[in-house]
């Protein structure tokens, strides 16, 4: 196995892990939100905020409705992998094919968020005009201004 997918593996892992060990209940905020349907949140959020004629609203709409179901079964199966690596990782012994399973699994589902949400994206985007794209952009920067901000509130700087 080459150095690159070794790391992207171990990467892959660590992070799976590290969700592994912090089960649901220390989610951020008490939320029950899944991490993977975070970014289509915000991004349903800031398209909200847009001025959208009645038809962009109405086709937005349809392209998040069946976008849903693919996202589901995406958050069930990320679900599920994070159940079978906490199980692994709890066992009196490590079944180190089993984890390079796992991490492999993990990798598949992170090609298969980008590839839901890029395509969820680039349809909306679709149905936008450029001004609409102007602000969907300028909304997006200030939201993560804000973030930096309170990521610097958070550390006491």
């Amino acid at each position: 196995m080459k150095n690159t997918q070794k790391i992207v593996l171990m990467t892959a892992l660590l992070g799976a892990s590290g969700l592994a060990f912090a089960g649901p209940e220390h989610r951020s905020h008490g939320s029950d939100a899944r991490p993977s349907s975070q970014p289509a949140r915000e991004f349903a959020g800031a398209i909200k905020q847009l001025d959208l004629s009645p038809d962009q609203q109405a086709e937005i709409e349809s392209i998040f409705v069946a976008s849903r179901d693919a996202m589901k079964a995406h958050a069930e199966a990320s679900k599920a992998l994070r159940e079978d690596l906490r199980n692994l990782l709890n066992a009196p012994q490590l079944d180190e094919d089993a984890l390079a399973t796992l991490a492999e699994a993990e990798g598949d589902l992170a090609e298969e968020r980008v590839m839901l949400m890029g395509t969820l994206a680039a349809d909306v985007l679709a149905e936008l005009d450029e001004e609409q794209r102007a602000e969907l952009e300028e909304l997006r920067a200030e939201r993560l201004a804000r973030r930096g901000e309170r990521r610097q509130d958070r550390r006491g700087s």
